[in-house]
């Protein structure tokens, strides 16, 4: 990224105002086919010989912390143990995800590569809002080779509620860029109605992207301020993340 030109610039407002996008990473930028399940699924038949333990559950914008903690208090794994638990499945769900990431193979979404590719020569900071654990964020993006695009951000290793680690995101980053809190207008990209409750909780905008179970419409009924089908035109993208 060439941030750095304007952020350089930030300490006294005199030149451009620097740009976070935060951008979530399941159905927004790729699609894993059931390998983050699976994983899951995985870890909780090794660790305490639970079949499908996550059947019915929905994952649409929601934290593993929270996934993980409500996996394990409907299987009875709750209670004064819940923390040890939660770290022994999320161990054992960070083994088997690679494996299952190779098994499944999956794609990236249209017009992610060419848009991470173009904000590479743009004033911004790319980063990320996803409930997904750091390590395991590291896993999918690593799998698809992006993760070399984003200079951190908010997951979910400690959040059920998403609008915390959006916060997280955002102050890492100013942190990391020398922003003073605040100065930087932010944009989370992402596909469910939780990611736009997120961005404005944390006092950010919304593009709502159309390649997961909600529609463009149902996006901007949700509130965003912008929504899309897809990120597939780079230069409408573009105009949206940094006009």
């Amino acid at each position: 990224m060439r941030a750095e030109r304007c952020l350089g610039q930030v300490p006294g407002y005199t030149g451009c105002m620097p740009r976070i996008l935060l951008f979530d990473i399941d159905m927004t930028m790729v699609r894993t086919d059931g390998a983050g399940r699976g994983a899951m699924d995985a870890a909780f038949r090794q660790q305490f010989g639970i079949e499908q333990a996550t059947e019915g559950m929905v994952f649409d914008g929601r934290t593993d912390h929270g996934i993980f903690n409500e996996c394990l208090e409907r299987h009875g794994l709750g209670g004064r143990d819940l923390s040890s638990h939660f770290e022994r499945i999320a161990e054992s769900y960070l083994d088997h995800l690679p494996g299952r990431l190779a098994e499944k193979g999956g794609v990236v979404l249209p017009g992610v590569r060419e848009l991470l590719g173009a904000l590479a020569d743009e004033d911004a900071v790319v980063g990320l809002a996803t409930g997904n654990l750091r390590r395991g964020a590291a896993h999918k993006l690593r799998h698809f080779g992006l993760w070399e695009h984003f200079a951190g951000g908010g997951f979910g290793d400690r959040h059920t509620v998403r609008a915390e680690l959006v916060r997280d995101g955002i102050a890492e980053l100013e942190t990391k860029f020398g922003l003073a809190a605040g100065s930087a207008g932010v944009i989370v990209l992402g596909d469910t109605p939780l990611d736009i409750d997120a961005a404005h909780l944390a006092g950010a905008r919304a593009l709502g992207v159309g390649t997961g179970r909600y529609s463009p419409e149902q996006l901007r009924e949700a509130g965003a301020e912008f929504a899309l089908a897809d990120l597939g035109n780079t230069p409408e993208v573009l105009k949206i993340l940094l006009g």
